[in-house]
């Protein structure tokens, strides 16, 4: 399904649907069928994110994170200490890698996708993420 999203963002744009209406779409027109139906929920604010242990660890989830850097992470960061519990994965989305919290978020992702840094930041990320096994370098090629 989140193939479909990438793939067809232009149409979406052009649309300018919701994301309650795109996640409606492309459930009714999948053409795998699960068991249940998919369920999805949309949090303006981290407050309104439910606790992981409130989510039931027999079905899969995913949870996205987007432009919470400036509101308390205690949600954000209990998914990702505790969302594997809960058969959760996390994605967090934000324009500032240092300012998530090091202990919960950044120790415990095991993902980074990232944009062009200047030197600071890739010495800063290198040292805070990469073992004696590369060298600045190949840190940087890659």
């Amino acid at each position: 399904m989140i193939m479909n999203i990438f793939g067809n963002r232009d149409e979406i744009l052009r649309e300018q649907m919701s994301p309650n209406e795109l996640i409606h779409e492309l459930a009714k027109n999948r053409k795998t069928r699960f068991k249940e139906p998919i369920e999805h929920n949309f949090c303006e604010w981290a407050d309104d994110v439910p606790d992981p242990k409130e989510i039931s660890p027999k079905h899969k989830h995913v949870m996205m994170f987007d432009d919470l850097l400036l509101q308390k992470q205690n949600k954000c960061e209990a998914y990702y200490v505790r969302g594997r519990h809960s058969n959760c994965d996390c994605l967090y989305l934000s324009q500032d890698y240092f300012k998530l919290p090091r202990q919960t978020i950044r120790e415990n992702a095991n993902f980074f996708c990232l944009f062009p840094q200047d030197q600071k930041n890739i010495d800063n990320i290198l040292n805070d993420q990469v073992s004696q096994d590369m060298t600045k370098e190949q840190f940087k090629k890659l």
